[in-house]
């Protein structure tokens, strides 16, 4: 009998001591705080990013802002609401989430910036996005502005395209060829003199000279010579800045350049100015002046139109033409050779028909052979 008492007093003893120790442990929960097993401790907050706007984001999180976006930008502190926990189902399972207790949850951050409103919002994103860039990016961006042409194709070259070939004689004699030919291509204007002695004269006095000259939008002239005439050897260039008023020259073969000014913006050199003159109203007994840059030298050309005149022309057809006589300087392109005279026809094209000179081998002349034009 006694020890089923004692059995009792031990069993009632646990109990007692096993209570205790739930309400201990209970009681130390509650000094700890109260916990939510029903969600994560550290729920995620939602973020919301605008991908429209990648420029104003990356500026105002990398870079101080400053006082015209401070004065517009407000921080708020929202409070946080008070969660309500459902409670658990009766086998133990979790309770199923409240959709608007989970939408409410996934709205709460803690500092939101908030811009003030103003009617033009889009049209001020776009100026601060345009304020922002630097100053080159805003340079490059503009369109460069193009100059009007100081020159038009018009005032050289009538027809499209023009060929024109000449027999060169000497005392009679044929010595060599010439072509002279000018394109209209784009716009801009191509004139080419090529000339070129034959295989009878070249093992005695080799003879092979080339004029390029090139208009580039009516404000650049860039012109190219080459020459071979005997001994003499020459290949220089220039290129005619008709708005600075200069002309940078350069010498191949003996490494040499050169950077002049020239008085107006009328310079040219010798084929242009050659073919300007062909569209002007030329009268007997007046005087044309052009400003030429002849290779290496400045100089203004007198161009006397001496007399009007009929020739003949190897075909044996009649030429009503007009005789003009270029007044040059020494030096230049044609150094070597001696007074020029030029046979023009007598019409609103102006062709050349013949040219005379003098060297030292005698009088040179050349008769056109030959002429094509397109308009």
């Amino acid at each position: 009998m006694n020890i089923h008492i004692d059995k009792i007093r031990v069993l009632l003893t646990c109990l007692a001591l096993s209570l205790l120790a739930h309400l201990l442990f209970l009681f130390t929960l509650r000094m700890c705080g109260t916990y939510i097993f029903a969600r994560p401790v550290n729920q995620l907050q939602t973020v919301m990013v605008d991908l429209a706007k990648p420029a104003i984001a990356a500026t105002s999180a990398t870079a101080p802002m400053d006082n015209k976006h401070a004065n517009s930008v407000k921080m708020v502190k929202e409070p946080k609401k008070a969660v309500t926990t459902p409670r658990a189902n009766e086998d133990g399972s979790p309770p199923p989430a409240d959709p608007k207790q989970l939408q409410a949850e996934s709205a709460q951050v803690q500092d939101v910036p908030i811009t003030e409103d103003k009617p033009d919002s889009s049209n001020r994103d776009s100026d601060q996005t345009e304020d922002q860039l630097p100053s080159a990016t805003r340079k490059l961006a503009s369109t460069p502005e193009i100059l009007p042409p100081l020159r038009a194709t018009s005032e050289f070259l009538t027809a499209k395209t023009e060929n024109l070939s000449y027999l060169i004689s000497i005392l009679g004699m044929p010595v060599g060829s010439a072509e002279l030919g000018a394109r209209n291509i784009k716009g801009e204007v191509h004139i080419t003199l090529e000339v070129k002695s034959n295989a009878a004269l070249a093992s005695i006095y080799p003879v092979n000279d080339l004029m390029e000259t090139r208009h580039i939008a009516g404000n650049f002239v860039i012109t190219n010579i080459r020459q071979q005439e005997g001994d003499f050897r020459s290949d220089v260039g220039f290129t005619i800045f008709l708005r600075d008023k200069s002309v940078f020259w350069f010498d191949r073969l003996r490494k040499r350049y050169s950077r002049e000014t020239v008085p107006n913006s009328e310079v040219l050199d010798v084929l242009s100015g050659f073919y300007l003159l062909r569209n002007r109203a030329l009268r007997i007994g007046k005087t044309e002046t052009l400003d030429i840059y002849d290779g290496d030298t400045y100089a203004p050309v007198l161009v006397q139109v001496l007399r009007q005149e009929t020739i003949r022309l190897p075909n044996l057809r009649k030429i009503d033409s007009l005789v003009i006589h270029p007044i040059r300087k020494n030096g230049g392109t044609f150094r070597k050779a001696g007074d020029m005279l030029i046979w023009l026809t007598n019409d609103e094209n102006k062709v050349p028909v013949k040219a005379e000179t003098s060297l030292p081998l005698g009088k040179v002349t050349a008769e056109l052979i030959s002429a094509e034009a397109v308009q």
